[in-house]
């Protein structure tokens, strides 16, 4: 029998059950629309900051930014309001700073350009004050780096099984600005490294993307981030930005764990293209 002024117990277990069985269907759907949504707005920061890389080579008579992490850099290093370099113990703010002091900054004008969404690195704790890295981004070393950067001279670099390649120091010097990228979102990382002087998790993306480990053309060697469902945004020379769907298990368990598999993959269409469409001149 109903209750004058409400709802049978029976009633309101099935009306419990209906809301149960609501949430289970949408919170999957709102977690992958979320997920769709900060691939958006990271695609949205690739085109900004590869636009960013394009007009300063305009108002500096051809030059591009200088890529790494430094004084006079792209970005420099993360710092406090002094200035002091606080590096891999630093916090959200001093990272912020170096992003602000960068050549780049007045260009792209909001440090939220730098970070993908999806990246949750800043908020793991590293080492005693500090958190994990903020720049989502990296230029690779190929695209003006400091000469002798990971011995990329402007004599040149031989790479096992790829020739004789130069770093890039002008704009002009892209031959297909559309086809080369120099934005990639790096998954940077020493967890399981050799190198005990760094937390498992580094505070912030230093210096270039390295890529071509042991100078062999097949070889990766600093991870991609695979952030979006297992894809990686590029962003490009002219400005544009994409998403890359990885052909190969090891290309994914390369960027979720870079001693995971073996860095060295001839034959992975995914190490071939980015072999490609490296920027440097061949």
């Amino acid at each position: 029998m109903r209750s004058k002024n409400g709802f049978t117990l029976i009633e309101l277990l099935v009306v419990i059950a209906i809301i149960a069985l609501l949430l289970a269907i949408l919170i999957p759907s709102l977690s992958a629309v979320k997920k769709m949504a900060a691939g958006s707005v990271c695609l949205y920061n690739l085109r900004g900051l590869s636009m960013s890389y394009y007009i300063y080579s305009q108002d500096n008579a051809d030059k591009l930014v200088i890529a790494s992490s430094g004084q006079s850099r792209w970005v420099e290093r993360p710092q406090d309001n002094s200035g002091s370099n606080t590096n891999h113990d630093s916090t959200l703010p001093e990272k912020e700073n170096g992003i602000m002091k960068g050549t780049l900054f007045p260009y792209s004008e909001t440090v939220k350009l730098y970070h993908c969404p999806a990246d949750r690195r800043f908020r793991a704790n590293v080492r005693t004050r500090g958190k994990g890295a903020y720049r989502s981004y990296a230029l690779p070393a190929g695209a003006n780096s400091p000469n002798g950067m990971n011995d990329w001279y402007d004599t040149g670099i031989t790479i096992i099984g790829g020739g004789l390649f130069f770093p890039l120091r002008k704009y002009t010097d892209f031959v297909s600005p559309g086809d080369k990228y120099v934005f990639v979102e790096e998954n940077y990382t020493h967890t399981g490294g050799t190198d005990t002087s760094l937390p498992p998790d580094a505070g912030y993306n230093t210096d270039v993307w390295s890529f071509w480990g042991g100078k062999n053309y097949t070889s990766w060697w600093d991870p991609l981030a695979p952030w979006h469902n297992d894809r990686t945004n590029l962003g490009y020379a002219d400005g544009h930005a994409e998403k890359l769907v990885w052909q190969d298990e090891d290309t994914i368990k390369f960027a979720h764990d870079r001693w995971s598999v073996d860095r060295n993959q001839p034959g992975n269409p995914d190490q071939e293209y980015m072999s490609r469409a490296y920027p440097c001149i061949r």
